[in-house]
C-alpha cells in the first residue's frame, strides 16, 4: 500500500493503496491500519471519514501499534544511508512510521 500511496517504484494509485491497506488491516497489520486511518482522515483515495479514521487508529493501537511503529521508525533511521534502497525512501519510511506512532499515542 505504501508504495502505491507514494508512487515509489510504481504508478501512484491512492485507491489501490487504500484497498491494500484494508486487506492488510483485516489481517491485523498495524502499519496498514495506521496508514488506512491517515488516508481516511485526509480523504486520500477514499471519501474522508473521521469516524472510520478513528476506528482504524483505535484498532492499530489495540494491536500495539504505537510501539511497533516507533520501533520500525527507529529501525529505518538506523538503516538510513546503510542500505541499497534509496536513502530518500528509507528516510520517508522512518518519518512516516514515527509520525504514525505519535498520532496513535495521542489518538
Amino acid at each position: 500500500g505504501f508504495l502505491c500511496e507514494h508512487g515509489l517504484g510504481t504508478k501512484r494509485n491512492l485507491g489501490e493503496a487504500v484497498r491494500l491497506y484494508r486487506a492488510a488491516g483485516a489481517q491485523r497489520d498495524v502499519k496498514a491500519l495506521a496508514r488506512l486511518g491517515m488516508c481516511l482522515e485526509k480523504g486520500r483515495g477514499v471519501v474522508q471519514s473521521e469516524a472510520e479514521a478513528a476506528a482504524s487508529y483505535t484498532a492499530a493501537s489495540e494491536f500495539g501499534g504505537a510501539d511497533a511503529l516507533f520501533a520500525s521508525g527507529v529501525r529505518h533511521l538506523d538503516e538510513f544511508g546503510k542500505r541499497s534502497a534509496p536513502e530518500s525512501f528509507t528516510l520517508q519510511l522512518a518519518v512516516s512510521d514515527l509520525a504514525l506512532a505519535a498520532r496513535l499515542e495521542h489518538a
